[in-house]
């Protein structure tokens, strides 16, 4: 039987970036058939360092951005160092880089001298803030970004403090966004025959995340606020306490609010005057909500959702991610990966969220141990010609 390949199969991935962007992309080229190699700095990656809960040599933070990858320590601040990052390159077909702007060039490794050296390469640089503005030479991680491009400002309770949003969503999305510009570049590349240099910051990618907050702003003036767990431009839907946990209800279209209104069957939602378009329940929704939390309260999560669900309305069950990964859902969508290496040692994560019909996603190995990869690296460097081969089967 043959071999299904992925597409990106006899490709080669540099992987220099750290912590989750950049590493985020490559493995994502990497689970669609590239061979991925992270180069890693003496001390390794910063987010070998990461993460809460630590044991038997378990980095999540880690583990959960560079499955499936090779890793070789390279110290670029050596001419050593240097020398072997550029005979890489030669090699290569994508090169993705995190640092700050302008580190890469005083090393000689920047996007100019990389695809001098190897035209064909596809060249992706992430930054925090871009490579122009004043900000563009300060460093930045998702908290900071979701303060400077107003997320922490429309998140939170409408009388509290600006929140940050749960997990890193900018860091994980500016991930997907470069490894779709990479493979965009690596598609160019097939009619001209030429690389290209992609570059993708933190800070675009949280901007273009919430369009709609600055269409509205920049078309009108309107500035967005918090409004905790109420959209401001729907009511009703939000989340409202049961009897015994919490749901989401998403009812604000007319059908949905008159099915709606059926299901939690109160007077006072059919007869309301202020309540009878969205334009009324919009302009009051400090009435309604009131009056939705007290009836949301008369019944148990349960006895909602089969009730929300029979009627065929849009809501939902606020878990915890124990109750997510242990859910039937998450069982019968094929999340979870189970990671063993030639040691014996076994990571169970997340698979890319993409799924093809035509070939599998290669979901590889658990993350290497520091420069664990060396020798197979280098062999990769002495059998050019193979790798040739099959690049063109």
């Amino acid at each position: 039987m043959t071999e299904v390949r992925g597409p990106l199969d006899g490709l080669v991935v540099l992987d220099f970036s750290q912590i989750v962007a950049g590493p985020m992309a490559a493995m994502v080229l990497g689970d669609l058939g590239a061979r991925v190699i992270k180069v890693e700095p003496p001390t390794g990656d910063a987010s070998r360092q990461l993460g809460a809960r630590q044991a038997d040599g378990y980095l999540g933070m880690y583990e959960s951005f560079n499955r499936g990858k090779q890793s070789i320590v390279i110290d670029l601040h050596s001419p050593a160092g240097r020398a072997e990052a550029l005979a890489l390159v030669e090699v290569a077909d994508v090169m993705i880089e995190s640092s700050r702007v302008g580190v890469m060039d005083r090393l000689g490794l920047g996007a100019a001298p990389m695809l001098e050296r190897n035209p064909r390469l596809v060249y992706v640089s992430i930054s925090a803030f871009g490579e122009r503005g004043p900000n563009s030479t300060r460093g930045g991680v998702d908290v900071v970004i979701q303060a400077e491009t107003g997320w922490m400002s429309i998140t939170g309770e409408p009388d509290g403090p600006p929140t940050k949003l749960g997990s890193i969503p900018i860091d994980a999305a500016t991930g997907h966004v470069a490894a779709q510009a990479a493979l965009a570049a690596l598609f160019a590349r097939e009619r001209s025959g030429r690389g290209d240099v992609v570059r993708v910051s933190l800070y675009d990618v949280a901007c273009s995340l919430h369009a709609h907050d600055f269409t509205d702003f920049l078309t009108n003036g309107w500035v967005a606020g918090r409004t905790g767990n109420y959209p401001a431009a729907t009511t009703p839907s939000g989340v409202y306490e049961t009897s015994d946990g919490t749901v989401v209800l998403s009812a604000y279209m007319p059908h949905h609010w008159k099915v709606a209104v059926e299901v939690l069957d109160d007077d006072r939602l059919r007869t309301d005057p202020r309540f009878l378009t969205i334009k009324d329940r919009i302009r009051n929704r400090d009435a309604l909500l009131p009056v939705l939390r007290e009836i949301m309260r008369t019944r148990s999560t349960a006895e909602w959702m089969n009730l929300f669900d029979a009627a065929r309305l849009t809501s939902g069950v606020v878990r915890d991610t124990d109750t997510v990964a242990q859910s039937e859902q998450f069982e019968a969508a094929d999340l979870r990966v189970d990671l063993h290496d030639e040691n014996g040692r076994s990571v169970s994560s997340i698979r890319t969220p993409a799924r093809y019909d035509s070939f599998p996603l290669a979901a590889g190995h658990p993350a290497s141990a520091l420069d664990s990869d060396r020798e197979r690296v280098v062999a990769l460097l002495a059998d050019k010609d193979q790798l040739d081969k099959v690049r063109r089967a």
